[in-house]
């Protein structure tokens, strides 16, 4: 069974996101650390993010990934009323993700005739074996 194709766009987003995991874990950390919320809404707010970006990854794939992950990311952005270093981190992190998807998608575009060249002659090849 051949692999699945990833975008470029995919993968960009992928990878961004688990960087953004670990910053996540850390700001998690951080807010607990400056007793700016209660413990288990610090730790437990940060593993619930964590969570939801990972299934981001997964989501990507699909076209609608795209708006759920940029809607991760302006949430991100917002949790700067818990904590105002949160709006430069999501911030940075929103205009890394625009930029991704922008590049990516320009990327994907030129690629595109030699995926499909390339496609239809593994397609050739199966068929004649």
């Amino acid at each position: 069974m051949a692999k699945r194709y990833r975008t470029i766009t995919e993968q960009l987003g992928s990878l961004l996101l688990i960087f953004e995991v670990f910053s996540v874990g850390l700001c998690g950390l951080a807010i607990f650390g400056l007793r700016a919320l209660p413990a288990w809404i610090a730790l437990g707010g940060a593993a619930l993010f964590i969570v939801l970006m990972l299934v981001g990854v997964y989501v990507l794939r699909f076209s609608w990934g795209r708006w759920y992950v940029l809607a991760l990311h302006l949430a991100l952005v917002m949790a700067g009323l818990v904590n105002g270093a949160m709006y430069v981190v999501g911030g940075l992190f929103l205009a890394i993700w625009l930029y991704c998807m922008v590049r990516g998608g320009k990327i994907d575009a030129e690629r595109a005739p030699v995926i499909a060249e390339y496609e239809r002659a593994q397609a050739a090849e199966s068929s004649s074996k």
